[in-house]
């Protein structure tokens, strides 16, 4: 609940008295001349006693008279902040976020009055917001500078927000060196890089879009930085006013780390497989960083990293990190912890400032080998770099999620993230030479890291969303847990999240639907066949076979449509089709026949569709299957 300081309550006196008592021995910021423009005053505050009102709840100021004395130490005419300033007397700083643009700019003395402001907190940022620059802020007196606070990157805490200071000896990381301050507008609104000290201390600086500097490029060496700041949830960080204020010519850092002992990627592993859950003290292991922070086919706290004798591990770190694809880096792995996470080998909770930059490496050559031989030998593989020849991708949905890989061996996903850069780009089907990151979600998937990483050898001229005049699907080349959406076929999940998926026994692969354990009020899910071209078949015949587990409720259904167009499930229209279904007669886990399903009364191109429905809190939960469907000429 806000809290609220109206003008002459009782609260604002105690707070008065409080405020009066408790500065009248402190030297205070006061104006050279009377201003020109004067505001209703009952009490002025410093920042710091600003700042110790706030207790986790917002504070309303509404009408009251109090007023804050400060200097300006940042504006928004470099752009690197909008509609905010930084303000600062001799003991604290604060940023201020303005309602309305203001006549004053840095090195101004102003008065800030805090009637109609509220002082809250954003990601663990205090700012002082809602605060009216035409009204609420009279300059006093300009070209008054601050002397920045000199700090180092390990006495930054949340109660320097604010404060305008100087780091000296640190050093743009070596992934960050180089490149522009911001990334354009269009394609992020403000970029992380990440600073570093001789210690292996890091901080993010904060740089909008819109910085009229956003285009230079940082620099290599090492040396100082003037910059103001502040904070994103647990990360601290700097916002710079202008580049002229870093002065980093010197040498750079020796890395730290070298006098630890140098361990292999094989040799974490074989700790973990011999019960380890932290890796040794004083240890450290190198490597190149093989995925692509660019294109972000992964956390920005995840990174992939191969050694020189070819082994691969997963990197979990704390915060975001600045490693890009080619860099040499240094793990300092003292008693970091290692553990497997849905089945991928990782060292997890890594400091970002325990990954040293070395130099550019040398990328490691792929492993050519089939999807099979992957499968069998994931452990051998997973976190490294392979190539799979002649695979084939089906075309007809885009990249975000899983897309299944097959060769003439088996089949894989192909996994990608909904934020990576390439997500909506459409699937071409067809022929490929594939290089990925061999990963694990549970079972062995692949990962590219852009779309380079695909060599198109023969696009398919058949896409899945063309009709078909013939069926055959036994659901072998999915993967257990995949959702049933390749190769022309439709997974919809019409209420709750849960959706047709493969699933696995005695190395059968078969459909599934289930409500099992599921914490929706509802499932409704959809599992619809390619197109089928009707008009093209002239005794046209469509069997499968169906089974059922755990029976609770008769919530399975066939359906054929012929208006459905391939999109848009609800809104076509769909008729029961008949067929011998599983139900609670059939045993358990036994193939029922559907019977010879007789399509010629069906005109045009049709979709056949197999419905769940469940309510999991209800106790309707029962579990139905489908495999081997069938279209065929009788």
């Amino acid at each position: 609940m806000e809290k609220h300081i109206k003008h002459s309550s009782p609260a604002i006196i105690l707070i008065l008295f409080f405020f009066f008592a408790m500065t009248s021995s402190c030297e205070k910021i006061e104006p050279d001349a009377p201003p020109a423009n004067t505001l209703p005053t009952d009490s002025i505050i410093t920042v710091s006693e600003l700042r110790g009102l706030y207790q986790n709840e917002p504070i309303d100021f509404e009408d009251s008279g109090i007023n804050v004395m400060a200097i300006v130490t940042m504006d928004d005419s470099s752009g690197n902040i909008y509609r905010e300033a930084f303000v600062q007397d001799d003991d604290a700083g604060i940023l201020i976020r303005l309602s309305q643009f203001g006549n004053f700019s840095e090195g101004d003395s102003v008065r800030i009055a805090l009637n109609g402001a509220v002082l809250d907190e954003f990601r663990g940022m205090l700012q002082l917001s809602n605060v009216d620059g035409r009204t609420n802020v009279v300059v006093q007196a300009s070209e008054i500078y601050l002397d920045p606070v000199p700090v180092t990157i390990d006495q930054l805490t949340s109660d320097m927000q604010g404060l305008l200071v100087m780091i000296d000896e640190v050093q743009f990381a070596f992934g960050d060196v180089g490149v522009p301050y911001a990334l354009s507008p269009e394609v992020q609104s403000g970029t992380n890089r990440r600073l570093e000290d001789c210690d292996g201390n890091s901080l993010i600086v904060r740089t909008s879009g819109y910085a009229d500097f956003a285009s230079e490029l940082t620099p290599e060496g090492n040396g100082s930085i003037i910059g103001l700041v502040g904070q994103h949830d647990n990360d601290m960080q700097l916002h710079i006013r202008r580049t002229s204020e870093l002065e980093m010519e010197g040498e750079r850092c020796e890395p730290p780390g070298g006098d630890l002992e140098l361990i292999t990627i094989a040799d974490i592993k074989q700790m973990f497989a011999e019960g380890a859950t932290n890796l040794p003290p004083n240890t450290r292991f190198e490597g190149v960083i093989i995925s692509d922070r660019d294109h972000e086919n992964l956390p920005g706290q995840n990174a992939y990293m191969m050694d020189e004798h070819g082994d691969g591990i997963a990197l979990r770190f704390q915060s975001w990190h600045s490693l890009n694809m080619g860099l040499k880096v240094r793990i300092n792995s003292s008693n970091i912890p290692i553990t497997r996470f849905n089945g991928l080998l990782q060292v997890e909770q890594i400091p970002s400032g325990n990954a040293i930059a070395l130099g550019h490496g040398e990328m490691p050559e792929p492993v050519v080998t089939t999807i099979q031989n992957l499968r069998n030998n994931i452990n051998d593989f997973e976190s490294t770099l392979v190539t799979i020849k002649d695979a084939t991708l089906p075309g007809g949905s885009t990249f975000a999620g899983n897309v299944v890989v097959t060769d003439n061996t088996g089949s894989v996903d192909m996994y990608t993230t909904n934020w990576a850069s390439f997500s909506d780009t459409q699937v071409v089907g067809g022929l490929y030479n594939i290089t990925a990151i061999a990963s694990i979600h549970f079972n062995p998937q692949i990962q590219i890291r852009s779309l380079d990483d695909l060599e198109l050898l023969e696009e398919d001229d058949h896409q899945p969303g063309d009709p078909v005049t013939s069926i055959d699907e036994d659901f072998q080349s999915y993967p257990n847990h995949a959702v049933i959406n390749q190769n022309g076929w439709t997974a919809f999940a019409e209420e709750g999240g849960r959706n047709w998926i493969c699933r696995t026994f005695n190395d059968n692969h078969y459909a599934q639907a289930t409500a099992w354990q599921s914490t929706d009020p509802t499932n409704v899910m959809w599992m619809i066949t390619p197109p089928i071209d009707r008009d093209a078949m002239s005794n046209p015949i469509f069997e499968f076979e169906s089974a059922k587990a755990h029976y609770t409720h008769d919530g399975f259904s066939l359906w054929i449509s012929t208006d459905f167009d391939g999109t848009n499930v609800t809104s076509a229209t769909w008729e029961p089709l008949d067929a011998r279904l599983a139900g609670e007669q059939d045993p358990d886990n036994n193939w029922i026949h559907s019977g010879y399903l007789d399509l010629l009364p069906y005109q045009g191109i049709l979709h056949i569709a197999w419905r769940y429905e469940s309510a999991a809190p209800q106790g309707n939960t029962g579990t139905f299957r489908v495999d081997n469907v069938k279209l065929y000429e009788d």
